[in-house]
This record gives structure tokens, sequence and C-alpha cells, in this order.
């Protein structure tokens, strides 16, 4: 049976109708898509290098969308120290600066506050949006701002991982209440390692001991205030720094302290035989 030509034609018309009806939609989504606000990537406390390769994707990411901006939101969870939501979003935005290239004005870190459980964010901002706070999360100030409390407490290993990064929550609680001191406890590592292995049928027992070089705790005070101050020069008259002795892990301890409060208490763990003892400056 022969097909009329015109009838032909028509159909044809009608198809390609429908097959534009069908695809415009998503064509139009597809151009929209860079002008999205979109959450790039989700995680929580995870190993460093597993963080550095997702920071490297969201590296690469921006890099491909140079109109839009980076942010990195974290939520501590009601267990974790105030000053973790800044410390962990410090540190991305550090890599993201000196190891990626990015530019500060590429990157926004947010404090999220407080969830059920500790959560870090990378959004891919476009121009004159923002992205979403989660649902769940709020707020959370200290109950009692008259007394000392522990904002932070930060591992310390061979470079000291005090940035200013790290430091600009810490910089920000202290601008809130002008007459409190900042105090920077630092603890220098002693701790021995014993155990023993089977090998060739015979046991052998070792002992490895992990001693700090004398004076560095003193050295991670002496980075920490300069850090500190670089961020808010205000705050030099201020800062009190104590070398608290020895711990299992090197670490250093951040401190508000209201004016005419006493000063904490530095709490080593570890007694190396010849200990240097603290002292406040």
């Amino acid at each position: 049976m022969r097909t009329n030509p015109s009838r032909q034609l028509l159909l044809r018309h009608a198809v390609l109708s429908l097959v534009i009806l069908i695809w415009l939609p998503l064509i139009g989504s597809a151009q929209s898509k860079p002008n999205t606000v979109r959450k790039f990537d989700e995680f929580g406390d995870i190993y460093l290098s597993d963080l550095k390769a997702r920071v490297d994707n969201f590296a690469i990411e921006l890099q491909n969308n140079p109109a839009a901006k980076g942010f990195i939101i974290v939520y501590r969870s009601r267990r974790d120290l105030p000053g973790i939501n800044a410390r962990y979003a410090g540190r991305i935005q550090d890599y993201l600066f000196e190891t990626r290239g990015l530019t500060k004005d590429r990157i926004v870190t947010v404090n999220g506050g407080v969830t059920e459980c500790l959560i870090q964010e990378l959004w891919i901002v476009p121009p004159n949006t923002v992205p979403v706070i989660r649902a769940d999360a709020y707020q959370h100030s200290f109950d009692d701002t008259g007394s000392a409390r522990k904002f932070d407490d930060i591992s310390i290993g061979d470079e000291t991982g005090i940035g200013n990064g790290t430091l600009e929550g810490f910089a920000d609680a202290l601008r809130k209440e002008p007459t409190s001191h900042a105090y920077f406890i630092a603890y220098a590592q002693y701790y021995i390692d014993r155990g023993s292995f089977d090998t060739d049928g015979k046991r052998v027992h070792y002992k490895n001991v992990y001693l700090d070089k004398p004076g560095r705790a003193g050295e991670v005070l002496r980075i920490a205030r300069r850090s500190l101050i670089s961020i808010s020069p205000a705050l030099a008259s201020r800062i009190r720094l104590v070398d608290g002795g020895y711990r299992q892990n090197a670490s250093v301890e951040l401190w508000i302290v209201p004016a005419g409060e006493h000063a904490p208490i530095a709490t080593p763990n570890a007694f190396p035989p010849k200990r240097h003892g603290n002292r406040a400056k």
C-alpha cells in the first residue's frame, strides 16, 4: 500500500515536534544548572588522606566554574568543643589556598552550629546565591560565660597544626568577650611504646620512646600567639601562654577565661626522667 507523501511529511513534523517537547525542558534544565546552588560533597570525620582527595575534587570543580564560590559548612555534635566548627572549615580553606591555589575571594566558611553528629559540607555556589543550612541545625552558645572554659583541644605533630584558619573561630569568640583572656596550654609528647612479636620461632620484645625535643611546647605557644595576633592584633595584650609539660600525645588547649577568674590548670599525663616545670607567661 502506497502512503501519501503529504501524509508522510505531516507525520515527520509531528514526530519532530514531539521530540522537541520532550527534550526542551531537559535542555533548559541543563543550561540552568550552572546557576543553581548545589551540594558537592558531604562527609563526617574522615582520614586526612580521604579529606584531601575530596577537597582536590572540590577544587577542580571550582576551577571549572570560575564565577562560582566554594562554601564550606561545618556542623558539630553536642559533644564536640565549640572550636571544632571553625577549625575543620579552616583547615579545608587553608588547603585550598596553599595547595590548590584558589584565591581568598572564592572560598567562604560557615559555622553551621550543632547537629546530631559532625558533618562537613562542600557547596558550589553561583553569584548572588547562598547554600541552605540544615533544618536540624541550631546555634549554641555557652551557658556560663562567667567561667573559664575550654574552647578547643588540638593535636599537634611535626607541623604544629596551628594556623590562621585554625584560630579564626577562637578570635571571633574572644572579640565577643572584650574583657576575657585567651589561654594557650601546650603539651609536648612523651610516650613509651612497649610490645613484642614472634619471628623465626623467637619472641622479640621492643621498646620505642617518643620524646619531643626540649622547648617544643614553647615553640608551639609562640606560633599560636603569632597566629592569633595576625588575625586580630587587638588581642595581643589578652593572650596568656602556659607550658603544660608532657602528654602521651602532643596537643594545645585553647581556653577563654573571663576577667577575675582563675587560670586553667595544666593536666600533664606523662613524666619523662628530666621534666620541665610548668610555667605561665
